[in-house]
């Protein structure tokens, strides 16, 4: 049907509802957004309000425990399995408005600088500091738990020796909030109890019982390594056995923990098989900490384990201690041809190391030749000439920086007795030695620069 308005009318009529269609959609958009500000203000509003009030909540049980332990005789502030000890629990669980506080006390005593301190203060123990961290879980989660701290007076003098407690990383720096556990069962009442290092990595714990070697102590601290003491049937001559607390005497402690490294092994077959994988290779890795002798003064290591690659030849070894690790085949059947970087291996902690090791087969008498500047780095294409019984002459370069025999040359299928080496590189200047062979021998030479 033919419209009756004149075209012009009929146009203008046209733009309105398309404008009136647009500020709709306008005013639609603006209305979300403001509702949309609306509830983000009221979420914001009520996460606010919650988290204050769970904190709150936090510390009106912190100031439950702290007026508890006030009213408390002085002999009775502590906790249990403490030092001091006493009757207070180390951890409380309690559930309040729906959610899960945890209140953990710690009473420690304090040897106050004001009349000197051990070892020159005969009684160090000069007053009980409490210190105590509630935290939670729930809906409201705060990133710090509320803490409270009070001191208590000593109405006495208190006796008993003070154990100080010092944990550094590898580069001897302080590590803060490393966890200790400090274990006595030979006192009355038996330690047990968890402790935090503070900003300076340093726990001191006055008016400890004395007793000897009595104190098993343990660090750890999350994504670092562990370290501890032991005891005479862990290591028959530990380096750091129990502790030892003595009355009026300081007994002082130092345990090195770090993050630690990991190390993805391969082993191959030697350079005459072109370095093809070899799986199922058992070795002996020995290294880290030396952490005693046995009864024979030999030392005794952290880390001694028979470990052995997968078909691929594979191994990952996760959590490795920093410190200088010896790997030697275990078994018989084969001989070491080299490893890449050069032995002892040395970890750096918070690290990853790729370790190539490469095997041959087995022989009565060979030479396990390294060659290395004056700074110990292996030297990749030098020329190792080997002369001695039967009219022996072999020269074997050493190998490049990619294969498991980086800096080393195999002699195998040796006669036994004494041999001349004769080392050259260029830039460097030529070295001539004699080295006795018998059984399963190796040997480094250093090349010092022109």
């Amino acid at each position: 049907m033919r419209s009756l308005l004149p075209k012009p009318c009929e146009h203008r009529l046209r733009s309105q509802r398309g404008q009136s269609l647009i500020e709709a959609i306008l005013g639609l958009v603006i209305l979300l957004i403001l509702f949309h500000a609306f509830a983000s203000l009221i979420i914001a509003a009520y996460d606010l309000l919650g988290n204050s009030r769970t904190r709150i909540t936090a510390r009106h049980l912190g100031n439950e425990r702290i007026e508890e332990i006030r009213n408390l005789p002085y002999a009775d502030v502590g906790v249990a399995g403490g030092i001091p000890p006493g009757s207070l629990p180390q951890l409380q669980s309690t559930n309040r408005n729906g959610l899960d506080y945890t209140v953990r006390t710690a009473v420690v005593f304090i040897d106050d600088a004001f009349d000197n301190q051990a070892p020159n203060d005969p009684f160090p123990a000069d007053y009980k500091r409490v210190r105590v961290d509630v935290s939670w879980t729930g809906r409201f989660v705060a990133g710090e738990s509320v803490t409270m701290i009070t001191d208590v007076a000593s109405p006495t003098q208190v006796g008993g020796g003070t154990l100080s407690i010092l944990v550094v990383d590898a580069f001897v720096l302080p590590v803060p909030q490393a966890d200790v556990h400090i274990i006595n069962t030979q006192v009355a009442p038996q330690i047990d109890l968890n402790l935090k290092t503070d900003d300076n990595g340093l726990i001191v714990l006055p008016g400890s019982p004395p007793c000897n070697l009595c104190y098993e102590i343990s660090v750890t601290k999350e994504g670092f390594t562990s370290d501890k003491t032991y005891s005479a049937a862990e290591v028959p001559v530990p380096d750091k056995p129990h502790a030892n607390v003595a009355e009026g005497d300081l007994t002082e402690l130092s345990f090195s923990i770090d993050k630690p490294t990991e190390v993805n092994v391969s082993s191959t077959r030697d350079r005459d098989s072109f370095y093809a994988t070899l799986g199922n290779q058992s070795f002996q890795l020995t290294g880290g900490k030396v952490i005693g002798s046995d009864g024979g003064g030999l030392p005794v290591y952290k880390y001694d384990e028979l470990l052995t690659t997968d078909a691929s030849g594979s191994l990952l070894l996760s959590d490795m201690e920093w410190g200088s690790y010896q790997l030697t085949l275990a078994g018989g059947s084969r001989d070491l041809a080299g490893t890449n970087p050069l032995r002892p291996i040395a970890l750096l902690p918070d690290a990853s190391l790729d370790l190539l090791f490469a095997s041959a087969s087995h022989a009565a008498n060979s030479l396990l030749l390294a060659v290395t500047d004056a700074s110990g780095s292996a030297i990749a294409s030098a020329s190792a000439q080997l002369t001695g019984p039967g009219s022996y002459d072999e020269t074997i370069f050493t190998g490049e920086s990619d294969v498991p025999d980086f800096g080393q040359a195999l002699f195998s299928q040796l006669q036994s007795g004494s041999f001349t080496v004769q080392a050259s590189k260029i830039g460097f200047q030529p070295a001539n030695e004699v080295v006795d062979v018998s059984g399963q021998t190796e040997y480094l030479i250093q090349l010092d620069s022109l």
